[in-house]
């Protein structure tokens, strides 16, 4: 499959108003100021990828809901431990097949419905989206750089599984994979330091976005978790 390259961003897009997407949450893994992203869909449990947690245990992690600068202290942020990592029994990590996991967290978050709330999710009869899409996280603004302080989001627009096929290779693409960017122009999109993040439509979490080739590219674009395909994992999962 085509490899997946360490750039790191949310390019081409705008710094986000304080509380505009309430339910994302930041993921700490040990030290770092910010590993990965992830998404409330319970006030104890947080929706993100698999690859978010190789490599590491539960009690290495922290999840920071109602962040939106990396530096300093968010009025409203609550810094939570997670206390168990639920993965995907399909994932694998060469392949990003099934590259979902649930995060447990010790206590939960005071819900306030403004700048701390939880996402919508489809139903698993919603089929993939289209139309434009809407990715959020601190990525850097360009490929190669540096984490982003504030949160950033960029409207993208889907593709179709055929058009992913093409750009990576038939067996790069897995059931249950959704696909969005400016596939024909490139400049817009989100890469490693966002995966977890949330692929929005509307309010609505259409997607935990997984991996992409470079960040933003021309005819790359990122792949992400369908939430639709797998919301019976979810729901088994997530009591």
């Amino acid at each position: 499959m085509a490899a997946a390259l360490p750039a790191h961003a949310v390019v081409g897009g705008s710094a986000a108003t304080r509380g505009q997407f309430a339910p994302i949450v930041g993921i700490q893994r040990g030290t770092a100021q910010h590993s990965c992203t992830g998404t409330l869909i319970a006030a104890n449990r947080v929706l993100t990828a698999a690859s978010c947690a190789d490599g590491t245990t539960a009690a290495a992690l922290k999840v920071v809901a109602g962040r939106h600068h990396l530096s300093g202290t968010t009025p409203n942020q609550q810094t939570v431990e997670v206390a168990q990592i639920v993965k995907h029994s399909g994932y694998q990590a060469s392949t990003h097949a099934n590259d979902l996991a649930i995060l447990k967290l010790k206590s939960s978050v005071t819900l306030d419905g403004t700048y701390v709330a939880l996402a919508d999710l489809p139903t698993s009869a919603a089929g993939s989206p289209t139309g434009n899409v809407t990715v959020a996280g601190w990525g850097a603004t360009r490929e190669g750089g540096q984490v982003s302080d504030s949160l950033q989001w960029v409207q993208v627009p889907t593709v179709t599984t055929a058009q992913c096929k093409t750009a990576y290779g038939p067996s790069a693409i897995y059931p249950g994979m959704i696909c969005a960017g400016d596939f024909v122009t490139g400049g817009k999109g989100d890469c490693t330091l966002d995966a977890g993040g949330p692929v929005l439509k509307g309010r609505i979490l259409v997607g935990v976005y997984s991996w992409a080739r470079g960040c933003g590219r021309l005819l790359s674009p990122g792949v992400s978790s369908g939430v639709s395909y797998y919301r019976n994992w979810i729901d088994a999962n997530v009591s």
